[in-house]
């Protein structure tokens, strides 16, 4: 017996299809592999699952795939921590100096 949730998905029409598709291209020519890949068929799955939920703007879906992505081993990072002063203004509360 199949359940079913009572949840239907509306059908992708012809313009979201090339929209997605547009995405998963320049995702694939960002990070050189092929479309028949299988880093390319999981990225797919990924922008239907995304557009599904309700993100529809392609400009959103392609940043979405870029940092679900991104390749933080290639990302520089310091080991030191910035001081708070640096991060946002000082408040003056009658504090002459922060160390």
């Amino acid at each position: 017996m199949t359940q079913h949730s009572g949840i239907t998905k509306p059908a992708l029409q012809p313009a979201d299809v090339a929209m997605l598709q547009a995405v998963l291209r320049g995702w694939c020519q960002e990070e050189s592999c092929g479309i028949a890949s299988p880093a390319a068929q999981h990225v797919a799955r990924e922008l239907v699952s995304w557009f599904e939920c309700g993100i529809r703007d392609q400009r959103k879906l392609s940043g979405l795939m870029r940092y679900m992505h991104m390749d933080f081993d290639s990302v520089s990072t310091s080991t030191k921590a910035p001081r708070c002063e640096t991060l946002r203004p000082a408040i003056n509360i009658g504090v002459t100096s922060v160390p």
